[in-house]
């Protein structure tokens, strides 16, 4: 089957696959010939694994498949206007690559192109498969193979592509990219206008002098709406509940500050550590001291709008951070707030012809509504696991170190930190899984799998509070009681864990591999 990829100007519409060498050897991916890796996940996950993987197993074979149509994951999914990081790209940015920008967060167009740049630099584009869905991965035992089922969509039809591999990645994140969250609005048909969910923003939307209400508090609505204020449009954000919101400087003052006394890439390591180590800081004094925090956040928000709209609109019922806080560059938010937009906190009671009353009785007018009401989640990209063909059922695993499946052999994931930057994680968990690599190959170790638990814990992968999280986390495995049956949000303590812990404990190799949970 042909490698694909849309990257124009970078490997066309197809890249044609490898040919056999002059051994003759069966094509990699082939059960004779399999991948030492496959990658799920074209997006910040799985392009620094395959960095990670270039650079110290540079004689791997290995391949990385995205079921979307181009490489970015995120960063090519959301398209709406203004779409930006929500963590500095100090410590969001890889940390071998410099972000090339001054700006303290980064815009999605940005991202996109820096995740490109790296990708290129380290021999991705060559081994990309697009379009690829990883329907399921079956660990033959016989074998000690995973035998992957990739499934491309093209001109109505389905084709598929079975590839063999040694180990198995997942970097495809925890959501899916097909759909977002939707609620069923009452009186919805009723509404004459459009209705936008921001993670299928259509092209060619008008904004000028039409009116927009945009439903949500979190990231997502506080981006969108001072974007739409610049755009022209009059915009209100609905909100049924507040959230926390971070003015924060539009430029990166602490990388600038450390490039002034240090070379450019130790002031970039030092300016990662400065900001993870103060986004940790941050996130514990706000859960062991909420009115610390709190009254210092009011404090930046007392520079643009009232004590009366703070109280309204910005002083959740939830302490900080038992659901993300939104970051507001230079306040745009607010700053929006003062010209033109208006927030609102209310409860829907239905959508009428000319946009939605509130139970208050109030009507708020609208040409479109956006729907920013959050993420599906979805475990493993949407497909399946399985060993000897039968089916696991993630939420009867346990993580290893939030990274790996109690009982399933040469298989990893990445999910990152949900109180701070996702790449802090993503780079440690991909150094990780690299060093637990060299070190089998030099042991002569082919299968590698964490031996599960006396005690299984029942604590979510993703412990927050905030709604698309409890929706979903049922479907995702499941953490234990102790280390290394734990994902720790805090990258401080994870540092020594995750860079210089014992990669062999509780772990077995070869002929001692244990059997995972199946149906």
């Amino acid at each position: 089957m042909a490698y694909y990829g849309n990257l124009v100007g970078e490997i066309g519409t197809i890249v044609l696959p490898m040919t056999a060498s002059a051994d003759r050897r069966p094509p990699a991916g082939a059960p004779e010939n399999p991948l030492d890796l496959l990658i799920v996940g074209a997006g910040i996950s799985g392009i620094d694994l395959a960095h990670h993987v270039s650079t110290t197993l540079p004689h791997w074979s290995w391949e990385v498949h995205d079921a979307q149509d181009d490489l970015g994951g995120t960063w090519n999914t959301f398209r709406y206007p203004g779409i930006r990081s929500d963590s500095d790209m100090a410590t969001f940015g890889f940390p071998f690559r410099p972000w090339p920008h001054s700006s303290t967060l980064g815009q999605g167009e940005e991202i996109k192109e820096y995740i490109r740049d790296t990708a290129r630099d380290c021999g991705v584009l060559e081994r990309l498969h697009l379009g690829s869905w990883i329907r399921n991965a079956d660990w033959q035992s016989e074998k000690g193979l995973w035998k992957v089922t990739s499934v491309r969509a093209e001109d109505g039809s389905s084709t598929e592509r079975t590839v063999w591999a040694r180990r198995v990645h997942f970097g495809s994140g925890y959501y899916s990219h097909s759909q977002g969250f939707r609620p069923d609005f009452p009186g919805e048909q009723d509404f004459a206008g459009e209705i936008i969910h921001p993670q299928l923003w259509p092209e060619g939307v008008d904004y000028a002098g039409r009116k927009f209400i945009v439903i949500g508090s979190g990231a997502t609505a506080v981006t969108l709406v001072p974007a739409l204020e610049n755009l022209g449009a009059d915009v209100t954000m609905l909100q049924r509940t507040p959230s926390y919101v971070a003015p924060l400087p539009e430029k990166d003052i602490i990388s600038a500050v450390w490039q002034r006394v240090l070379p450019a890439q130790p002031a970039y390591r030092a300016a990662r550590f400065t900001h993870g180590a103060r986004d940790m800081v941050q996130f514990l004094v706000a859960q062991r001291f909420p009115w610390a925090f709190t009254q210092g956040l009011r404090l930046l928000q007392r520079r643009y709008i009232s004590r009366e709209q703070i109280a309204e609109h910005f002083t959740p019922s939830y302490k900080p951070w038992d659901q993300r806080v939104c970051k507001a560059p230079d306040g745009d938010i607010f700053r929006a707030m003062q010209r033109n937009a208006r927030v609102v906190t209310g409860h829907i009671d239905t959508f009428t012809e000319r946009g939605i009353r509130l139970k208050s009785g109030a009507e708020l007018e609208a040409d479109v509504i956006v729907s920013a009401t959050g993420l599906e989640l979805e475990a493993f990209g949407g497909g399946t696991l399985s060993i000897d063909g039968r089916e696991l059922e993630p939420a009867d695993l346990t993580t290893y170190r939030g990274m790996m499946l109690a009982g399933v052999p040469n298989f990893s994931f990445t999910v990152g930190y949900v109180n701070a930057s996702w790449t802090l994680r993503a780079d440690m968990v991909s150094r990780y899984m690299v060093k637990l690599w060299r070190a089998g190959e030099k042991n002569g170790e082919k299968i590698y799998a964490p031996i599960p638990p006396e005690v299984k814990g029942d604590r979510p992968l993703l412990d927050l509070d905030a709604g698309y999280v409890q929706r979903g986390v049922h479907r995702f495995p499941r953490q234990g009681t102790d280390r290394p049956w734990t994902y720790v949000q805090n990258y401080l303590a994870e540092i020594p864990e995750l860079t210089f812990g014992d990669q062999r404990r509780d772990m077995a190799f070869d002929a001692q591999i244990p059997q995972a949970a199946v149906r």
